[in-house]
C-alpha cells in the first residue's frame, strides 16, 4: 500500500522511535478565538426513551431507546448552513474551500474525517446490534460533510480523496455497529486490513486494534505527558489514516465521560493513537496522584495530532447527547442541535455548558474545569482548564457564538449546477409493499445517468435494478424483496448502491 509522505518538514517529525518535536502550528493562532456556529431544528430527528431498568458499568441507569431516526435533507442542510454562517460564505464549495489554509487546498489534498464509534455496553438493555444508536455517529451527517468537500473547485474534489475513519472491533459484539450506524459494509482483507476505496465514493478504513501491522514501522509518534515520569508518559503511535491525509475534520459527540468530564473534540483524538489507554490506567485515577492522565493529556492529544495532520474544523454532534453516566452509555438528551468552530477550546466548553445544563435539569450537580470531583462524585473537566492555561491552543470564551434555528425551513435539497453533476439519495423506507429510494439530481437539463442494485452483506448482487437515463431532477426507485419464511423472520440487512453520473451512493436495508 501506497503511504502517503507523513514527515512534511524537519520541525514536525522525528521517526523511529523518537517523540515528535512540537512547534506551533499555522492554524494554532488561527483557530484561537475562532467564532462558533451552532444550528438547531427540531425536525433533525426523533427519540423515544423509556426507563431503563439496567445500570451501566458507573452504576448509572441507562436509558432505554425505543426510537432514534434522523431527516437526511434537514441534517444536510443544517450542516450546509452552519459552515457558511462560520466563513460568511454563501455557497457551500466556497465556504468549505475558506477552512483550508490558503493555497493548500488544489484536487491532490486528501482529507479524513474522524468519527466516533465509541458507545455501549455488553450489560445494557439497548441492543446496538439491532438498532442505531442515537449518540453514535450519523452517516447522514458523514455524507453531508462528504458532499459539502466535493462542491469545492467548483465541484471538482474528487471524493475519492475523503476517508471516513475510526477504530472497530473486529470481533465480538462491536463488529457490526458501522453497518447499523449506515455506513456500506467494509470486510477484512487476507491481511486483516479493513479499508474500502471504491472508485466514484470515498474511502473507509475501520481501523482493526488486533492487527500489529495497522501502524507502519517509521508512523509518527508522540508522548502524552513528555514531562512527567516514565510511568505516566503514555506514548503514543499514530494511526495511518491520520499521517496518510493532509487534513482531517473531527466530528465529536456530545457526551459526559467517566475518566475526562466530557468527551468532546479533543477527546476525540484518543481514537487517532495505539495506546490512548495509557491515560486512562489505574495509577492515573488514584485521587492522590499528581498526575491525572486525561487532565494532562486530552489537551497534548490534539496538539499533537494537529502538528501533524491539521484539523480545519470541529463538528459536535448534539442531536442527541448522554450529560450522566458516559461515554458508553447513560442518560440522555434531545437538543438537534449541530455546532462547528475552529477553536477546540471553545467547542468543549460548550459541550461542558450543554452538558450542565441537562445534569441540572435532572438534578445533578454540575461539572467544573477544577482538578478533582465534583458534588456527585463525577470527574471534572480539568483539562479544559489546562488546555488555555498550559498549551494555548483555544479560548473557552462562549462570547463568540451564532445561533441559527432551521426548523422552520423546507425539507428540500438545494443542488448547485457545476461542472460535476449532483446528486442526493434519500434513505430506505418502506411503502406499498416495497422498499422505495428516492434520487434527487441538480437542474442542469443535463441527461443523468443511473445505475442501481442491491447486494448482501456479503457483497453478492441479490438484485439489479434497469434505470433509463434521464433528464429530471427526481426519481424513485423500488425493490421489493423476495425472502422466504425463515430468512424474513432474521431480518437480513441488504445493501443498496446507487451510481449517479459516476458518483456512488450506498444505504443499509433492513427487511
Amino acid at each position: 500500500m501506497k503511504r502517503r509522505t507523513f514527515l512534511r518538514s524537519s520541525s514536525q517529525a522525528v521517526l523511529a522511535g523518537s517523540m515528535i518535536q512540537i512547534t506551533p502550528h499555522f492554524l494554532f493562532h488561527g483557530s484561537m478565538g475562532s467564532p462558533m456556529v451552532s444550528v438547531y431544528d427540531h425536525k433533525a430527528s426523533t427519540l423515544t426513551t423509556g426507563p431503563g431498568k439496567v445500570p451501566n458499568d458507573d452504576r448509572v441507569i441507562v436509558d432505554l431507546i425505543n426510537g432514534f431516526s434522523v431527516n437526511r435533507v434537514r441534517i444536510s442542510n443544517m450542516m450546509d448552513t452552519a459552515v457558511k454562517q462560520l466563513t460568511g460564505k454563501n455557497r457551500v464549495g466556497k465556504a468549505w474551500e475558506a477552512l483550508f489554509p490558503e493555497g493548500k487546498l488544489n484536487e491532490h489534498t486528501r482529507v479524513s474525517i474522524k468519527i466516533n464509534l465509541s458507545y455501549g455496553e455488553h450489560t445494557e438493555e439497548n441492543n446496538w446490534n439491532k438498532i442505531a444508536c442515537p449518540f453514535g455517529p450519523k452517516v447522514a451527517l458523514s455524507d453531508a460533510i462528504i458532499h459539502g468537500l466535493t462542491q469545492m473547485l467548483d465541484g471538482n474534489f474528487p471524493m475519492e480523496n475523503i476517508t471516513i475513519f475510526d477504530t472497530i472491533y473486529s470481533g465480538g459484539t462491536r463488529r457490526d455497529y458501522p453497518i447499523v450506524q449506515g455506513y456500506r459494509p467494509v470486510p477484512s482483507d487476507e491481511n486483516e486490513f479493513f479499508i474500502d476505496r471504491p472508485n466514484g465514493t470515498y474511502g473507509i478504513h475501520w481501523v482493526n486494534p488486533r492487527n500489529k501491522n495497522e501502524i507502519p514501522e517509521g508512523a509518527p509518534e508522540f508522548t502524552a505527558a513528555p514531562d512527567y515520569p516514565t510511568e505516566y508518559q503514555a506514548h503514543q503511535r499514530v494511526k495511518p489514516p491520520v499521517f496518510e491525509n493532509d487534513f482531517m475534520i473531527n466530528v465529536a459527540i456530545a457526551k459526559d465521560h467517566r475518566e475526562a468530564g466530557v468527551t468532546g473534540v479533543m477527546k476525540n483524538n484518543y481514537g487517532c493513537t495505539d495506546n490512548p489507554v495509557g491515560t486512562h490506567g489505574s495509577t492515573w485515577r488514584r485521587l492522590d496522584s499528581p498526575y491525572p492522565g486525561t487532565k494532562l493529556c486530552v489537551p497534548v492529544f490534539y496538539k499533537s495530532l494537529n502538528e501533524i495532520t491539521p484539523c480545519i474544523l470541529n463538528i459536535m454532534d448534539a442531536l442527541v447527547g448522554v450529560y450522566h453516566g458516559g461515554p458508553l452509555a447513560g442518560r440522555v438528551f434531545h437538543t438537534n442541535t449541530l455546532t462547528v468552530s475552529k477553536d477546540p477550546v471553545a467547542m468543549d466548553t460548550y459541550l461542558l455548558n450543554l452538558v450542565n445544563e441537562h445534569r441540572q435539569k435532572n438534578g445533578y450537580a454540575a461539572i467544573t474545569t477544577q482538578d478533582g470531583k465534583n458534588e456527585d462524585g463525577h470527574l471534572n473537566a480539568a483539562f479544559l482548564r489546562i488546555s488555555t492555561e498550559r498549551h494555548e491552543i483555544g479560548d473557552a470564551n462562549q462570547n463568540n457564538i451564532q445561533e441559527v434555528n432551521m426548523s422552520n425551513e423546507v425539507d428540500r435539497y438545494d443542488l448547485p449546477v457545476m461542472d460535476k453533476p449532483q446528486s442526493r439519495v434519500s434513505d430506505v423506507y418502506y411503502q406499498d409493499g416495497a422498499m422505495q429510494l428516492q434520487l434527487a439530481m441538480d437542474q442542469s437539463g443535463r441527461s443523468h445517468r443511473v445505475d442501481s442494485w442491491i447486494e448482501d452483506l456479503d457483497q453478492n448482487i441479490v438484485k439489479k435494478i434497469s434505470v433509463k437515463p434521464t433528464q429530471s431532477s427526481q426519481l424513485q426507485l423500488r425493490w421489493k424483496p423476495h425472502l422466504n419464511k425463515k430468512k424474513k423472520a432474521e431480518n437480513p440487512r441488504f445493501v443498496w448502491h446507487t451510481n449517479i453520473d459516476g458518483v456512488r451512493h450506498s444505504r443499509i436495508v433492513q427487511v
